[in-house]
Order: C-alpha cells, then sequence, then structure tokens
C-alpha cells in the first residue's frame, strides 16, 4: 500500500512538472507560429495558403507510416531494451526515404490532379520533410516516455523562431507560397538536428526483427488507425481544393488553423503527458479513472469558454488580426470553434485505450468514427464548403458519445460520468459567451475596441461566476496551473530517464 501510495505521489510530482514544460513547450512554439502567421497572412494571398493545403493530404498520410505506431508502442511498453530502440530507429529511417522517394515520384500526378502545376516542384521539396522528421521518431518518443519536455521546448521554440523568421523575410520578398515551404524543413531540420544533439540516447549498430515483431502488435492497429485518422481529416481539404479552388481552401485552412490554436495548444499539452501517465497508471484502474477525470474536467475549464467565445467574436478577431481579405473565412471558424471545444473530450478519451494497451479497441472506435465522417461529407460536398463545415461539426457530436464507450468498460467513467462533471461550465460558457458578444455590439463599428470589450468581459465574467458558486473543480484547476507553472520552474527530469533532479 505504501509502495503504491509512494509510486502514485512520484507519478503526480512528474506529470506536473512535465506538464509545466509541456505547456511552455507548445505554447511557445504556437504562439510564435501564430505571430508568423498573422504576419504571412497580409503578405501572402489565401490561394497561397490553398496550394499548401492541397498537399496536406498527401504530406500526412505519408508521414503517419513514418512513425509507424512504434513511438507509441516504445512509450506504452513497461521494458525497452537497446536493440528495441536502435531496431526502430532504423526501420523509421528507412520507411522515410521510401515515403520522400514515393512522395516524389507522385508529385507529377498530384499536380495533375489538382491542376495546379506549382503542385509538382512544391511536392518534391516538402516530401523531405518525411526523411527529416524520421531521425528524430525515436529520440522523441524516449523524451516523452521519461516525461521530459525540457528538451523538445528548447529545440521546438529555437526551430520556431528562426524558421519564422525565414519565411517572414521570404513572402516579404515576394517568395510567395516557397516562403512557406522553406518554414516547414528549416524548421525540422532545426528541431531534429537540435533533438539528436541534445538527447544522449544514439542507434547503436544492432537491428533485431524480433524488436520489431514484439512492438508491431500494438503499433500496427495505431498506424492503421493513424491512417484512418490522417486521411478523414484531411480528406476534405482535398475536396474543397478539387470540388472549388485554391481561394476556398485557403480560407477554410486559415479557419481551421486559427481554431487549432487555442485546442490544438491544450489538447497537445494535456495529450503529450497523459498518454506516458496514463499508462505508468494502467494497473491501478481507480488510480487511473482519478487521473482520467481530473485531467477532462481540468482541461475543459479553459477550453469551453475559450472556444465559444473565439465563436462570439470571430467576426472583429479576424478584422484586427488577418484583415478585411479573410473575412470570407469567418463563417467556418464560428463552427469551426464550436467543434474545437468538444476535441479535449476526444484526446482524453482516446489516451485511455491506449494507455491501457487495447490498441484493438482503438481501432475499431476509428473505423466507426470515420464511416461518419464519410457520410457527412458524401451528403454535403456538393451542396457548399459551409454544408460540409455543418457536417463536420455533427459528426463531431455523435463521436463524443462513440469515444466515451470504452472508457465506460474499462475504467467506469462514461459519457454521462464526463458530462455530469462538465455540465456546469459548459452552462457557464454558454451564459459568458453571449455576454461577451453583447458587449461589444456597441462598438462594432471600431473592431479593436469590439474585440477587446467581448474578451474581457468575457474572462471577467467567467471568472467572477466560477468563484462566486465556489467550483471545486474551477479551484484545483486554477491551484494546478500555478502549480504546474511552479514545477516547471523548480525541476527538470533528466533526459531520457523519469528521475527528477533539482536545477
Amino acid at each position: 500500500m505504501t509502495e503504491n501510495l509512494g509510486h502514485a505521489a512520484s507519478l503526480k510530482s512528474r506529470s506536473m512538472a512535465a506538464l509545466g514544460w509541456s505547456a511552455i513547450d507548445v505554447a511557445g512554439r504556437q504562439g510564435i507560429q501564430f505571430v508568423v502567421t498573422l504576419v504571412l497572412a497580409r503578405l501572402l494571398s489565401p490561394a497561397e495558403f490553398g496550394i499548401i493545403g492541397m498537399l496536406s493530404l498527401f504530406i500526412a498520410l505519408a508521414g503517419s507510416f513514418v512513425d509507424s505506431g512504434f513511438g507509441s508502442a516504445l512509450i506504452q511498453r513497461k521494458q525497452i531494451t537497446e536493440a528495441d530502440k536502435s531496431s526502430v530507429f532504423y526501420f523509421n529511417a528507412a520507411v522515410g526515404v521510401l515515403m520522400a522517394l514515393a512522395l516524389f515520384a507522385a508529385a507529377p500526378w498530384i499536380s495533375e490532379f489538382y491542376r495546379e502545376p506549382i503542385l509538382a516542384p512544391l511536392t518534391r521539396w516538402m516530401a523531405l520533410n518525411l526523411f527529416i522528421n524520421s531521425l528524430g521518431v525515436v529520440q522523441m518518443a524516449l523524451l516523452t516516455r521519461s516525461l521530459n519536455f525540457r528538451t523538445s521546448c528548447k529545440a521546438g521554440i529555437l526551430a520556431s523562431i528562426l524558421s519564422g523568421a525565414v519565411a517572414v523575410w521570404m513572402a516579404w520578398r515576394g517568395y510567395g507560397v516557397w516562403s512557406l515551404v522553406a518554414q516547414t524543413l528549416i524548421s525540422n531540420a532545426i528541431f531534429t538536428g537540435l533533438i539528436w544533439s541534445w538527447c544522449p540516447w544514439k542507434p547503436i549498430l544492432q537491428f533485431r526483427a524480433e524488436s520489431l515483431r514484439s512492438l508491431f502488435g500494438f503499433g500496427s492497429r495505431l498506424l492503421a488507425s493513424g491512417l484512418l485518422n490522417t486521411f478523414f481529416d484531411r480528406i476534405q481539404l482535398t475536396v474543397i481544393g478539387k470540388a472549388f479552388s485554391a481561394v476556398e481552401l485557403g480560407y477554410y485552412t486559415r479557419a481551421f488553423s486559427t481554431q487549432q490554436f487555442p485546442v490544438g495548444l491544450l489538447s497537445a499539452v494535456v495529450n503529450r503527458v497523459t498518454f506516458p501517465v496514463f499508462s505508468q497508471a494502467s494497473h491501478d484502474t481507480a488510480m487511473l479513472r482519478r487521473g482520467v477525470q481530473r485531467a477532462l474536467v481540468s482541461l475543459m475549464i479553459p477550453t469551453l469558454p475559450m472556444m465559444l467565445g473565439l465563436a462570439v467574436v470571430a467576426r472583429p478577431f479576424v478584422l484586427v488580426m488577418f484583415g478585411a481579405k479573410w473575412l470570407p473565412c469567418v463563417p467556418y471558424l464560428q463552427i469551426l470553434s464550436i467543434t474545437g471545444a468538444l476535441w479535449p473530450i476526444h484526446i482524453v478519451n482516446l489516451n485511455v485505450i491506449t494507455a491501457i494497451g487495447r490498441s484493438d479497441l482503438f481501432l475499431r472506435l476509428e473505423v466507426v468514427k470515420k464511416v461518419l465522417v464519410a457520410l457527412g461529407i458524401l451528403c454535403t460536398f456538393r451542396i457548399s464548403v459551409l454544408a460540409m463545415v455543418w457536417a463536420v461539426l455533427v459528426v463531431n457530436v455523435v463521436c463524443v458519445v462513440v469515444n466515451s464507450y470504452y472508457t465506460k468498460s474499462l475504467i467506469g467513467y462514461g459519457f454521462l460520468n464526463q458530462l455530469v462533471d462538465l455540465a456546469p461550465f459548459a452552462a457557464i460558457s454558454v451564459f459568458t459567451s453571449a455576454l461577451a458578444w453583447a458587449a461589444g455590439i456597441p462598438f462594432s463599428h471600431f473592431p479593436p475596441l469590439q474585440l477587446f470589450t467581448s474578451v474581457m468581459v468575457g474572462i471577467a465574467t467567467y471568472a467572477a461566476i466560477c468563484h462566486l458558486l465556489r467550483l471545486e473543480a474551477y479551484r484545483i484547476t486554477l491551484t494546478a496551473v500555478i502549480g504546474v507553472l511552479s514545477s516547471a520552474g523548480r525541476t527538470e527530469v533528466s533526459p531520457c530517464t523519469c528521475t527528477p533532479r533539482p536545477l
């Protein structure tokens, strides 16, 4: 009993420090990327962003093969050997080369498919990312396994600053869409190089097929799930680019990337920490359930008001941040923001399944959900882009119930339990968003003031109501955030280990 309590306390301490560094990492990288995007949105046209969006499906599918699910398998497994790590490294590097060559060869076909000649050279340059990224999969898995996000934080922020500066300079000098290609290549190259330099693990000259086979059972199902998820997440971009235009796709990608900034920030932070933490707690159902409940509520407390708030201030936000030429993306952003409010629920529920090692159930869920996505696209793609975006929202609402199905059977924390825990904050978020929208109406003639007023009223109202109602989960989350940030400052998780050491 004492040993279990000690393990739980140690895990909590390390997860708090890891959460802090993960927050700094993701917030730093996405914050820099967001600032760079604001500048690029002023310098480039919607069509140029749409051109890159056309490649999204092909790049993402090839990227899923590069990892092959082995990175997650290394994180999930309790014990791994040097042979396991090196075998996965060489396998990933080989797949990275093959996928880069395959995409290089497919470039003319992709260009012909969209009837955009510039896509052929763009595809070939973007293919280099696949090999570059393959060289860092194992290092990142080991850092994640040991809850060491400080190293990736420093590498990611430095890579984002340097690549963003180059992209802005190129866009200013008139290089157009090539500035976006250069940004991606430079960022990945710098990040992978720094991870290689700073992570003490290096591959040895050893390759064992037995290691790959032992990891393949878990990893193969995640690979299949990842391919399904990637295909259906990106197929909408492909359909818009093919059925409509690069300009329309540019508007959609701008709305989507804007929605992804807040929700992706919060989800990425918690996702990177909860999977390894849930994996280490998977032997104790009661401890795992408590961890899942706390993670879900803590994540949704800021996500719900943030995403609903973004939906009501979408128009002044786009005008202030991107300029009037991007106004057609406002309806997409409003609907996608509501969709994004649900995303953390998906993340937490799916991490329960993978942490327990049931990648077979994960794959089964993905198949069911992707059938629903396919039906939504088939029913709406001939109508309009807006109809497709509405279909995404409807499917996501249904998938919330689907994703929580196995969470109930595995740890006894299903959809209804989650709904009860989140209901107070959902109600407060709806009320707060409505009040924020109304507060901004008198200043609609001056978008900066309208945006500022709505945001300030929304934040103040949400915090005041939660405080007045003395909601325990809000207090715990606020205390945890302060503790997370202070833990990040006090504790460093030593590279590729699980032992914290004082600075």
